[in-house]
């Protein structure tokens, strides 16, 4: 990162997981950023800001066929002495698709990304705090995407309840999640309302 941006090294092996020669990650100092699928740029940033750790992250590169591929990367930054940060040593692998059942660890609809073991969302890139109830909505919303939802259901599977009472609590709770994940609250895109029946999440 400095004092100039770059790669220092690149193992050959890598070409084979997104295409790309070591020579091209040379010739573009920005490659390892292009290859980052934009709505999960988000964390890479969380790399940058948190401590050194050993815990790995999940994230999507668009290799140079343009298929998109999951891999697990341990990226470890680098400061100097003044406590910025000069660079990111890091190791990656490709990882079969963590959406896919039965072992689903990570939901994506649209440009709304759910790490469901991490308990940590993303909307179009940006990483976003929502309540323990507000993760649980969201998350049974995104595994049903394009049904409908009545409250009733949506009562009953997370507050273990089959009163619905007049629906406000189930309705703040959607309220406060669109803030949150919509790009325009007051027009709602994901998070759709179908007038007499419920809710539904819009998988585009």
């Amino acid at each position: 990162m400095k004092p100039t941006r770059g790669f220092e090294y690149v193992s050959p092996a890598v070409t084979r997981v997104n295409g790309y020669t070591p020579e091209e990650h040379y010739a573009d100092p920005d490659l390892g950023l292009k290859l980052v699928h934009p709505d999960d740029r988000g964390l890479l940033d969380e790399v940058a800001r948190r401590a050194p750790s050993s815990d790995p992250i999940v994230i999507r590169w668009r290799r140079k066929d343009g298929r998109t591929i999951w891999t697990e990367q341990r990226d470890v930054p680098v400061y100097d002495e003044a406590g910025e940060l000069v660079a990111l040593e890091g190791i990656a692998r490709e990882v079969p698709d963590p959406t896919q059942p039965p072992t689903e660890t990570v939901r994506v609809v649209g440009g709304v990304r759910i790490d469901l073991q991490a308990h940590r969302v993303y909307a179009d890139g940006k990483a976003k705090q929502l309540t323990t109830n507000e993760f649980k909505l969201l998350a049974l919303l995104a595994a049903n995407p394009g049904r409908v939802l009545t409250r009733a259901a949506i009562t009953r599977q997370l507050w273990n309840s089959d009163h619905v009472g007049s629906g406000h609590a189930c309705e703040n709770h959607i309220s406060a999640l669109r803030k949150k994940i919509e790009r325009d609250p007051r027009f709602p895109e994901r998070i759709v309302t179908v007038r007499g029946q419920g809710y539904t999440f819009n998988p585009r």
